[in-house]
């Protein structure tokens, strides 16, 4: 099973578990808005730009609000267990990093624990890397990637010089936005790690 339905399959199962009002660590949101926001990736392509673009983010949370009301939260969640037909030839592809970030949103947040195989960490550090060259390139200077599966990664040059060191799915969690949520360390002045953090756009 690919790290995208796994992840899939687990949160779903924790959705049900702590119900539609539980609190997530996506700001302001709770477990019935982040299951709305996961259904209309999937089944809403017209609420798709408002997801990356503050110009469309009226019309993506009016569709987002009004899919809840119209369903459910619970008829959201049993449609999440299996990729919309739309999706489902890139699930694998688009889907692995977003149910891991999202899961561990959800569980943090409930006081659960997220556990994943050293094969999934492996495969998480193709993600992680990905979100780190993204928040790299704002950050002015080198920011080195330790990760428990030990391929370390140099981005960027010269001074200052931040080292982050966590498993893969912990630095994804960090490079997705989850700074302050993430369980990594962070070696350097505080000023560095200070404007590494601001470097962070999340998804």
């Amino acid at each position: 099973m690919s790290l995208a339905r796994e992840q899939r399959r687990q949160l779903t199962e924790l959705f049900l578990e702590v119900g539609a009002l539980a609190p997530t660590l996506c700001e302001g949101w709770q477990a019935q808005d982040l299951a709305a926001h996961l259904w209309i990736r999937e089944h809403r392509p017209a609420a798709l730009p408002g997801i990356g673009s503050e110009r469309f983010s009226g019309l993506t949370e009016r569709i987002q609000t009004d899919a809840l009301h119209s369903h459910g939260f619970e008829a959201l969640v049993d449609d999440l267990r299996t990729p919309a037909l739309l999706v489902r030839p890139f699930d694998a592809l688009v889907n692995g990093a977003e149910y891991l970030i999202h899961h561990l949103d959800v569980a943090r947040a409930n006081g659960r624990e997220v556990q994943l195989s050293e094969s999934d960490e492996q495969h998480v550090w193709r993600y992680a890397s990905m979100f780190a060259r993204k928040s790299a390139r704002s950050f002015p200077g080198r920011v080195v990637l330790h990760p428990s599966t030990g391929d370390e990664l140099s981005l960027g040059e010269g001074a200052p010089i931040v080292h982050v060191t966590g498993s893969p799915s912990e630095l994804l969690y960090f490079f997705s936005g989850r700074t302050e949520h993430a369980r990594v360390e962070l070696t350097g002045s505080d000023e560095a790690t200070r404007r590494l953090r601001d470097s962070v756009t999340g998804l």
